[in-house]
């Protein structure tokens, strides 16, 4: 491999291993060579200038991007090309670090100290692979992904050192593409064959989209067998076992996966949906936390996870029964909304995010929580209209919590029609808050059924003047949708009757029409409601002093 017309950059924040590393190539025969002290200049550089290699080290400050989120970045961004070599080299050797590096997909992985020798042999070798799958890895990054199939198949057929290589790809492509029949075919020969790490991995994924759950723990198990410390085989064990709702096994099983490889977004992902459906909360949490901590200077860096984060903290508060468990995660769930208006990562990822915004949803879930309606109602509403003022669409990252509160409340049509808007938008949604959305809405059921009904058949006695009935009905719909507006309209409005049906005061119905007064004036009205409202009252300052 010639060295003399490759372009090179180096990534390296101590100066002194950049020179010995710039000294290295160079006398390997590079002369194009571009040295940068941080991840966020390498992405400057490679936006202007397309490198053939890159030497990147992991840990480039503890504040900073990484190597292994840099090279993810480049390759996302297709800011380098298919055929660029990226190796990540570190003196960190812990397992943690290198399984987390090595799931980027770097090509390849090198371990401080390292000779001249070792780094040539590793960029050369991973340059000539790369020629010689170019095309389909092109093909692949432009999601012509019918193309790459073809190459790859014809690659396959060429006498190479890469058939494993071309394997790979064919299997990955086709599990992209969903066609897992074929996947399996080109796995069959490692079935029961010689146990190359990547199929044996491919095999178990495969089995767990094919759901055929049974068979992926038998490969998980083997897998295990030769190496105890495998997260990928965690990670199988976890999914199929969910598959067969082994929910409490499958928990056991991702916790070790993290475990062992604590650096994966996607694990903890997945860790969030299978602690959900476990009811282990406190598990859920610290893997959003890790979510966001992974994400945050990553390219998948969302506003969503931050709030995500809160979120569980708030799922935590809400599903114990120990009062000093539920301060202790409301405060943090405040405490971190507090952090977050001084976060440099959140408000250079979305500009359009409003803190303020999430604030008032957040504390409306913890007034929520703490059975203190009105209040809760009171910041749901202000935060509803900033979100109306504010976005043409409401975005995603607030509406979770804030049908979450809806349900609590008993505003049953905002909490559904909000639902609506989430089914659209289900794959912006991260799985944590996904789940939670699902169980509030199996909760809501039977109080939803019981408002519709008892509303239903408020409104009926109402037109047939039947108002004494109508009040009942509607004060049993209140019961389960305890400050939801419409049905405290509705109740004054049959009060109202029943005053000018009497023509006299009644000290149980002036009762009864304080208490309303007292949730609605404390509560900001939307204008048809605020409109309705005011001439009830007005209407019934005739009968009861104000």
């Amino acid at each position: 491999m010639k060295y003399t017309d490759k372009k090179v950059l180096i990534v390296e924040d101590q100066r002194p291993f950049l020179l010995m590393l710039k000294g290295l190539l160079q006398s390997m025969g590079a002369s194009d060579i571009v040295t940068k002290s941080s991840a966020e200049h390498a992405i400057s550089a490679a936006k202007k200038t397309k490198f053939d290699i890159i030497v990147c080290d992991l840990h480039l400050g503890a504040e900073n991007k990484n190597g292994y989120e840099l090279v993810e970045e480049l390759r996302v961004k297709r800011l380098i090309k298919a055929t660029s070599v990226f190796v990540l080299i570190s003196a960190d050797s812990s397992r943690s670090m290198v399984l987390g590096s090595i799931e980027r997909r770097p090509d390849d992985f090198l371990v401080k100290p390292f000779s001249q020798v070792q780094l040539k042999s590793r960029i050369g070798r991973a340059w000539q692979r790369r020629q010689f799958l170019q095309s389909a890895y092109e093909l692949i990054d432009q999601n012509k992904l019918v193309d790459a199939l073809e190459v790859l198949h014809n690659l396959y057929e060429k006498p190479s050192h890469y058939k494993g290589h071309c394997q790979q790809l064919l299997v990955d492509v086709f599990l992209r593409t969903g066609d897992y029949k074929k996947a399996l075919a080109i796995l069959s020969p490692f079935i029961n064959g010689k146990p190359v790490v990547w199929a044996q991995v491919a095999l178990g994924n495969t089995y767990i989209q094919c759901q055929e759950y049974e068979k992926a723990i038998s490969v998980a198990r083997k897998i295990l067998k030769k190496n105890r410390f495998s997260a990928d085989a965690n990670d199988i064990l976890a999914l199929a076992n969910q598959g067969l709702k082994n929910q409490e096994t499958a928990l056991d099983a991702i916790k070790e996966a993290i475990k062992l490889s604590p650096f994966s977004l996607s694990r903890h992902l997945t860790a969030c949906e299978i602690a959900q459906q476990n009811a282990d909360y406190i598990t859920a949490s610290q893997s959003s936390q890790a979510i966001w901590n992974l994400s945050k200077r990553t390219v998948h860096k969302k506003s969503l996870y931050w709030c995500a984060f809160i979120r569980s903290l708030l799922d935590v508060a809400e599903n114990t029964n120990e009062k000093k468990q539920r301060n202790k995660y409301q405060q943090e769930a405040l405490l971190t909304l507090q952090r977050g208006k001084f976060d440099e990562h959140l408000f250079k990822m979305d500009r359009n995010f409003d803190v303020d915004i999430f604030s008032n949803i957040v504390n409306a879930r913890v007034s929520a929580i703490d059975g203190k309606l009105i209040d809760a109602k009171m910041h749901l509403v202000n935060s509803q209209v900033a979100i109306e003022e504010k976005y043409d669409d409401p975005p995603t990252a607030y509406l979770p919590d804030s049908i979450n509160v809806m349900y609590s409340l008993g505003e049953f049509d905002d909490a559904i029609a909000l639902c609506k808007v989430v089914e659209l938008r289900k794959d912006e949604l991260d799985k944590n808050s996904a789940s939670m959305l699902a169980k509030e809405a199996e909760k809501a059921k039977s109080n939803l059924a019981n408002y519709q009904q008892f509303n239903r058949e408020g409104i009926d006695h109402y037109q047939q003047h039947v108002y004494e009935r109508a009040k009942a009905s509607f004060a049993l719909a209140q019961n389960y949708a305890p400050v939801n507006i419409g049905v405290a309209l509705n109740l004054l409005q049959c009060l109202l009757q029943l005053y000018k049906s009497k023509d006299q005061a009644d000290v149980q119905m002036e009762t009864e029409c304080k208490r309303l007064y007292k949730l609605l004036d404390n509560i900001p009205l939307k204008n048809a409601y605020s409109e309705k409202y005011a001439n009830l009252r007005d209407e019934l300052s005739v009968y009861i002093g104000l």
